[in-house]
């Protein structure tokens, strides 16, 4: 079951998402130390006692997606829960981008022996267009890229893009796409105009500019305009869903140390050595 983690991650339930609202608070803790039942227990009385709250059985999807990847006899059980908490989240607020999302990833990710149907995953497809155009046109392009038909793909996102050009998801994503070929300058352009660009949660223009530092890094190029991106990011209010702060001071340091400001980027580094991140030191010992 581990498809599921991809259905974790659409649904957004990330750290710090629901600081404040103690219900979701103490499931989201309870997700955090893996202590499932608990999760089970208390997003179970949510529902009974607000069976009408669409973001209560979107959570009780997601504990039982999680609780279905954790299990092996009580997968599928698990499995045709979450699914069914999905769809009462979708039926109870049928114009939520997030709830149908999370629920058509279920859809197109699950095998069909545990609920995944690919005609439903397009009929979720449709209904996200009808709420947004951008929206479904994107989950269209992830429906493509899943079925390995990566060339229509990057053609629909083209379009997406003529008919949308400041939309800054768009240029984030053909931003990505050019980092990841090596097409660097690309990568740069696309970045700098997403950063100025206009997004529905606001997310990608902040996005924008960690990956324009980031591409700076590995261009060795646009020194400068990459350390004010980088600045800028640490300045923003950053998303639940965006690399943490220590990532863009390694970012950072790296650009300094290209520059030849040696000094400051170690003092960068000592920081960043107290940092309770596996794969930052993975990083800065293999950097550094």
């Amino acid at each position: 079951m581990k498809w599921l983690v991809l259905v974790l991650t659409a649904a957004l339930f990330l750290p710090g998402a629901y600081a404040g609202e103690s219900t979701k608070q103490i499931i989201q803790n309870h997700l955090s130390e893996q202590r499932l039942d608990d999760a089970e227990d208390t997003v179970e009385d949510w529902v009974k006692n607000e069976p009408e709250n669409a973001e209560a059985w979107h959570i009780r999807g997601i504990v039982m997606a999680q609780q279905a990847q954790d299990s092996f006899f009580s997968a599928l059980s698990y499995a045709g829960k979450s699914v069914d908490s999905f769809e009462k989240a979708v039926e109870l607020e049928p114009g939520s981008l997030e709830y149908r999302t999370a629920l058509l990833q279920f859809y197109m990710m699950a095998p069909s022996i545990a609920g995944g149907d690919d005609e439903k995953a397009l009929a979720q497809i449709e209904a996200l267009r009808e709420i947004d155009a951008v929206e479904g046109a994107f989950a269209r392009v992830k429906y493509l890229e899943h079925h390995e038909k990566e060339e229509q793909a990057r053609t629909l996102v083209n379009e997406i893009l003529a008919e949308h050009p400041n939309n800054a998801d768009v240029l984030v994503y053909l931003g990505f796409q050019e980092q990841k070929d090596g097409n660097y300058e690309k990568a740069f352009s696309f970045f700098e105009q997403a950063a100025e660009g206009e997004s529905r949660k606001g997310e990608a223009p902040v996005m924008a500019l960690y990956q324009f530092g980031k591409t700076s890094v590995l261009a060795e190029e646009h020194l400068d305009k990459g350390i004010v991106a980088l600045q800028q990011y640490l300045d923003a209010e950053l998303p639940d869903s965006a690399p943490k702060a220590h990532w863009a001071n390694f970012r950072l340091a790296q650009l300094l140390a290209l520059k030849g400001n040696d000094e400051e980027s170690q003092q960068l580094i000592a920081s960043l050595k107290k940092v309770d991140d596996k794969e930052l030191q993975k990083q800065l010992s293999s950097w550094n």
